[in-house]
């Protein structure tokens, strides 16, 4: 008594609501958002009868996809798939239209595209794609949750949107959590006042959450943020006397200005916490064992330290691009006039840390092809920094893959200028030799 039509359209708004519902009740108590987005990648390969479900990350500014997340009946998730590490979307000309124009894509049968669209035809053999249905998503992140040889529901990519939405947001905690996890300090919890001292470029404190520059104390002291400076890059307690033959001419009165100093310190930052912060009860000066004071030095070095030590890939940007950020500029550098050459050696290390992370991101952006950050990063690195060699390498690259002659031409005459005449030579070689290659 019920046109066909009618009844196919009911069980598929069952099917759908009876999935959810599954979902749901497996998910409810679930709190890795991995579990979640792996479960409804599952539930997308049972609703549309497919063999494969996930999430391609896309950059249409470097033509590229990047498998991120998926799932396979039988085998399970995250094992080996027939996606390459990366994709170029010369091979999927119809998915960067659709990505741009984000409206969702279905190939019902890839032998229909053998002649239109062979390149494409060869990609989906070489992934043993018979069919295909993928909805795109963007901006931060881009890309498309696709299923592959589904056998039902062929031209229905609503659930599949509804999972996109749920398995995204698991995506992104997932990648919070990650970034959380890489870039955190392996500093625990003891119940110590805790002090951030940022000491490349601007110096200042964070106390709380809080920044508290020189400036904005009750009595700005000078010599209170040398001391301090003194003694976390030092490592170690510290002589009274070798710290003031190091930084002050007046031996006679520096140790009484150096103890006013150090009360207006423990006066100004008693509104935090009532703990004296430097121990001056002997001839030797130490934190207070009650205080924890890092710096952004400390963390930018650990960061490309353990950046080293890992494959080019997500994991290792995250960890450069985050030690890339910390670097506002020399050590102390608003007031580096007021201290003695014992800053020197301290400065070099940090700028020449500063140069070869930066090079090493460069390097990694320009082996995945992302010319788009690294037209980002590296202006910003010179601007800091002129004269990484690296830097102008990268950007005259990504300028020239990206079409951009402005730019090309504007860091080759900067190039020119900063570079002594040996370091320009070599750039102009290595350009040379790329271009060979290409």
């Amino acid at each position: 008594m019920v046109l066909e039509e009618d009844m196919q359209r009911y069980e598929f708004q069952e099917k759908l609501f009876q999935t959810i519902v599954s979902v749901e009740a497996d998910a409810h108590n679930e709190e890795d958002p991995m579990a979640i987005a792996v479960r409804v990648m599952k539930a997308c390969c049972d609703f549309y009868d497919a063999d494969w479900c996930g999430i391609l990350i896309a950059d249409l500014q470097t033509q590229a996809f990047i498998p991120e997340i998926w799932y396979e009946p039988g085998i399970g998730p995250m094992q080996d798939t027939l996606f390459n590490d990366i994709e170029f979307t010369e091979e999927f000309a119809t998915w960067a239209k659709h990505l741009i124009e984000q409206k969702p894509l279905i190939i019902p049968d890839a032998e229909k595209i053998r002649e239109s669209n062979p390149k494409e035809y060869e990609a989906y053999q070489r992934l043993a794609a018979r069919s295909i249905m993928g909805v795109p998503f963007g901006q931060h992140p881009l890309g498309f949750m696709v299923i592959r040889n589904m056998k039902q529901y062929t031209d229905r990519p609503e659930p599949l949107q509804l999972a996109c939405f749920v398995a995204m947001m698991m995506l992104e905690q997932i990648r919070r959590t990650r970034m959380e996890k890489l870039t955190k300090m392996h500093d625990e919890d003891d119940g110590r006042f805790r002090i951030r001292y940022n000491i490349l470029g601007p110096h200042n404190f964070v106390i709380d959450g809080k920044e508290i520059y020189e400036q904005d104390l009750p009595h700005p002291n000078r010599r209170a943020w040398i001391i301090m400076l003194y003694m976390v890059l030092h490592k170690r307690p510290v002589d009274q006397q070798k710290l003031i033959a190091d930084n002050w001419q007046e031996v006679d009165t520096a140790r009484n200005n150096m103890r006013q100093a150090i009360f207006r310190l423990h006066n100004d930052l008693a509104a935090y916490h009532d703990v004296k912060v430097i121990d001056t009860r002997s001839r030797m000066m130490d934190f207070s064992g009650e205080v924890n004071v890092t710096t952004d030095a400390d963390e930018m070095e650990d960061l490309y330290n353990r950046a080293k030590n890992l494959p080019d890939g997500d994991d290792k940007l995250i960890l450069l691009k985050k030690a890339f950020d910390l670097y506002r500029g020399r050590l102390f550098i608003q007031g580096e006039d007021d201290i003695g050459t014992w800053l020197y050696t301290y400065t070099t290390h940090y700028n020449q840390v500063y140069v070869d992370l930066t090079s090493a991101l460069l390097t990694t952006l320009g082996h995945i092809r992302d010319y788009r950050c690294i037209m980002d990063y590296g202006p910003r690195a010179l601007e800091i920094e002129p004269g990484i060699l690296t830097a102008y390498y990268w950007i005259i690259i990504a300028a020239d893959e990206t079409g951009n002659s402005m730019a090309r031409e504007k860091f080759l005459q900067k190039a020119a200028e900063d570079l002594i005449d040996e370091e320009n030579e070599k750039l102009m070689k290595l350009l040379a030799l790329q271009n060979h290659m290409s």
